[in-house]
């Protein structure tokens, strides 16, 4: 993201959020570089400013504008101005079916505070209703205190502590060794 597209995207967040209502709908592809931004905003949050490899072809090509989407985007606005957005995906659970998992939710700072977040998730739990999901999951930063202790309010429980459950990854290096081995 450009020092000046980010600058000009949080003044417009600032402004936004002072302006109060908040909105929130389905991403379109208009909306692709907003969310490009914020995803490089968290991961600059979370410490890892160069993780994000995405590109906005690849949102377009595989959520925006697939006719299979392999994620569905939710953004929020204030006074006209992108200030949030939550990057989802559709998942099935052996346990209860339907279920949900939130990759993103990440409100620009200017307007955090103002009931974006919460919007973002009331939008998308209105959602889960509608299509019979059963279940909401996400990962949180153990070291981010605020947005735990927010999660907690509304209800969403700590699995390492709830179920005991530890949350896993292979990446590309592990990937390929594995689908390369002979059976």
């Amino acid at each position: 993201m450009s020092t000046e597209r980010a600058e000009s995207a949080a003044a417009s967040a600032g402004d936004a959020a002072a302006d109060g209502a908040v909105s929130v709908r389905p991403a379109a592809p208009a909306d692709v570089h907003h969310i490009l931004d914020m995803i490089h905003e968290l991961a600059a949050y979370e410490g890892e400013p160069h993780n994000p490899k995405i590109t906005v072809d690849e949102l377009l090509r595989d959520g925006l504008q697939s006719s299979s989407p392999w994620f569905f985007a939710l953004v929020a606005e204030c006074g006209g101005a992108v200030v949030g957005h939550a990057l989802c995906n559709r998942a099935y659970s052996s346990a209860t079916g339907r279920a949900y998992y939130v990759e993103d939710l990440f409100v620009r700072p200017a307007a955090r505070r103002r009931g974006v977040g919460l919007a973002l998730l009331r939008h998308l739990c209105r959602m889960a209703v509608r299509e019979g999901v059963r279940r909401v999951d996400w990962h949180v930063l153990e070291t981010n205190a605020p947005a735990l202790a927010f999660y907690a309010r509304l209800g969403a429980r700590d699995l390492r502590l709830h179920e005991g459950r530890a949350a896993l990854r292979l990446y590309p290096d592990s990937i390929d060794e594995l689908a390369a081995a002979r059976d």
